[in-house]
């Protein structure tokens, strides 16, 4: 296409484009990663907000594809963009609005600062170099967000604005903006931002104090003497609980009379008594996020990090190993209730040594859901331990080995505690008897065992999906109208009639099915390398920068005649969708690691984001003549299939057919549109 000339004042410099890009992203990841903090770190639930974030970028670069003043609209965007940022996410701390619709205008106002440089330059230039400055900022969130709070975040996106007004010859508003954020900076208003936000969820609470994390932000709060930690709005810790704490960890303590044993939870009451305990001599303590540590006054021996990771890389062996990491809401806690973990407690344990794992429950009785998850649970135990029992104490305890089976009669644990001297304000050995009677504990056990339930597996998370269904109930969310089947009909039929608008309709389909896998696997990449390895949710900007990157080359080459087929650009994400499957695939029968899985998913991202870039400047070139209005609806094209994907794959498919799956299904819908190209 060529680039009519225009007078340097009134065009954006390619250095302009790089910074559109990085804006947008690190806004987008801020957003993400933030929003979560209104659905209970329910990771599955970032395909809501990204469809929002989807569409509304489509939309965007739709209607920013109809101005004139290409210039001024994107001046108004980077500057309009951290402001919005701001916005969504006191929205979502609040909940006073869906989430969706929160991240609706922000991704509105990054559709119209990415289409309005494709006025300048041509497609590939300037797709490559948004695509670039889009890494850069997902590797600057990944670098950063652990360190700042989210205003503080945002307050680093507002210095980029300034940073591109300035790059585009607006000398006197990128100055008065600089001065804006300075005074800012100077006042502390990005950081009190996030305090204020954090007062305000946590308004019932006292002395709020808030903390930055690799996971989302710490809040630590107090009230009427009891101590509590949130992390990313779920409760991590609270103290003074002694009923709880006891609840815990006695029985496994009493059963097993260990010497060494490892803690992997939050409480540091927990990890006291264990530390306490007559029989121990060694004990270590694994906390998931060092922040904790920092606000935490924590006994004994203590890690930090991902339990798992710990148990993998440690060759020490253990009497007990005790988990406490709360209910599967996340994938993040749903990793230490699956198969995969189970075997890495057998392999940790001495000969006689058993496993504890905390699992929620009633007191007198069992809802269908709570039996249906420790069902779940048990069976993934069953897969690597010789004896399971689930016992009710502490809601329920799944206590596993692969030596001799111990007795867990109320009577015999109660001589025991007598005999060790130990006694207890709520669990001694005057409560053992009822608590752990054969009539108590035989009518949980047949309730569990009637119950229907698929195994949990990292990869297949029934016990994730079921702790959801537990959630709704409890909140009393259950009538909730489900409407993600409809919305992603919507956005295909977005798809569809903006593929028509275009006037190549199967050219910008094409492009829509690239970005539909693009998307998927995306998508996927998330939440399964958050399953399988534990990393926290600032992987989503590494991510994104990955699939980022690809962009950038497939553009360049693209504009360079390196590539030519578009059917084979497209072809490219079906074959990285399939390549990521049977990586998967391969991870859920136990022939790859964790870490190799995430080597594969960020090379198919990147692979994708090549077919992506590519096949979106092929089509681009081909719409060129028809200025940035075409564009701008092909754009929108895309979106519509990437915002369905955003929904579709994680929210429906993912729970119900597992990773791998949902791929395959993704570069089955890639080689219906290459068929299409090559005969049609």
């Amino acid at each position: 296409m060529e680039t009519p000339p225009r007078n340097r004042k009134e065009s954006l410099s390619g250095f302009s484009y790089f910074t559109g890009g990085l804006l947008s992203i690190l806004v987008q990841a801020v957003v993400l990663r933030e929003s979560l903090f209104g659905c209970h770190q329910a990771e599955l639930a970032s395909g809501i907000v990204l469809a929002g974030w989807i569409i509304g970028s489509g939309l965007g670069a739709a209607v920013g594809g109809r101005s004139s003043r290409h210039r001024l609209y994107w001046m108004a965007g980077i500057v309009i963009l951290p402001i919005l940022g701001f916005v969504q996410v006191a929205a979502s701390r609040t909940g006073i609005l869906p989430l969706a619709l929160t991240v609706f205008p922000v991704g509105f106002t990054a559709g119209v600062v990415f289409l309005q440089p494709f006025a300048f330059d041509r497609p590939g230039r300037i797709y490559a170099l948004e695509a670039l400055g889009a890494a850069a900022g997902g590797g600057i969130f990944v670098i950063l967000s652990p360190h700042l709070l989210a205003g503080e975040m945002l307050a680093v996106s507002v210095l980029f604005s300034v940073i591109g007004l300035l790059s585009c010859r607006s000398t006197i508003p990128g100055l008065i903006l600089a001065v804006v954020l300075l005074a800012s900076q100077l006042f502390s208003i990005p950081e009190g931002f996030s305090r204020r936000l954090g007062a305000i969820a946590f308004c019932n609470y006292e002395n709020v104090q808030v903390h930055p994390s690799p996971y989302g932000e710490v809040v630590t709060a107090s009230r009427a003497g009891q101590h509590v930690v949130f992390r990313s709005g779920l409760l991590e810790a609270t103290w003074p609980a002694l009923e709880s704490a006891e609840e815990t960890v006695t029985v496994p303590l009493v059963a097993a009379l260990p010497e060494a044993v490892l803690y992997i939870g939050s409480s540091p009451e927990e990890a006291g008594m264990i530390s306490n305990w007559p029989t121990v001599d060694l004990c270590v303590t694994v906390i998931p996020d060092r922040t904790l540590k920092d606000v935490i006054n924590y006994p004994g021996e203590i890690r930090t990090g991902d339990g798992r990771r710990y148990l993998t890389d440690d060759v020490f062996s253990y009497d007990l190993i005790i988990v406490s990491a709360g209910q599967p809401l996340t994938l993040l806690s749903n990793r230490f209730y699956t198969t995969q973990f189970m075997k890495l407690l057998a392999e940790r344990l001495t000969p006689e040594g058993i496993a504890a794992i905390h699992l929620p429950g009633g007191i007198n009785r069992l809802h269908p859901l709570e039996a249906e998850l420790a069902r779940s649970v048990v069976m993934a135990s069953e897969t690597c331990f010789e004896w399971s029992r689930v016992i009710p104490i502490s809601g329920l305890m799944l206590i596993a080995g692969n030596g001799p089976e111990l007795s867990f009669s109320g009577g015999v644990l109660a001589d025991r505690m007598d005999s060790l001297g130990v006694t207890g304000v709520f669990v001694n050995s005057g409560t053992l008897p009822y608590d752990l009677s054969e009539f108590r504990m035989a009518a949980f056990d047949d309730q569990i065992a009637s119950s229907t339930a698929k195994v949990n597996r990292d990869l297949r998370p029934e016990g994730f999906r079921i702790a959801h269904e537990l959630w709704n109930f409890r909140m009393e969310d259950g009538e909730t109208i489900d409407l993600t089947v409809p919305a992603v009909v919507l956005f295909m039929l977005i798809m569809v009639t903006a593929a028509l608008l275009t006037g190549k309709p199967l050219t910008s389909l094409g492009v829509a099915a690239a970005g539909f896998a693009g998307l998927s696997v995306e998508v996927i990449s998330l939440v399964a390398i958050q399953a399988a390895t534990g990393c926290s949710w600032v992987l989503v900007g590494a991510v994104t920068g990955i699939f980022m990157t690809g962009g950038a080359l497939g553009a360049y080459w693209t504009d360079r005649g390196l590539l030519k087929d578009v059917g084979k650009i497209i072809a490219l994400s079906g074959i990285a969708a399939v390549f990521c499957a049977a990586a998967l695939h391969l991870y859920s029968i136990g022939l790859l690691s964790g870490i190799f899985l995430t080597v594969c998913l960020f090379l198919g991202t990147f692979v994708c984001g090549v077919s992506s870039g590519g096949a979106f400047t092929s089509a681009a070139f081909v719409l060129g003549s028809n200025g940035t209005r075409k564009i701008g609806i092909l754009d929108f094209a895309e979106h519509g299939g990437s915002a369905a994907a955003s929904l579709l794959m994680p929210l429906v498919l993912f729970p119900l057919l597992g990773a791998a799956t949902v791929l395959v299904i993704a570069a089955g819908w890639v080689a219906i549109w290459t068929v299409v190209f090559k005969y049609l």
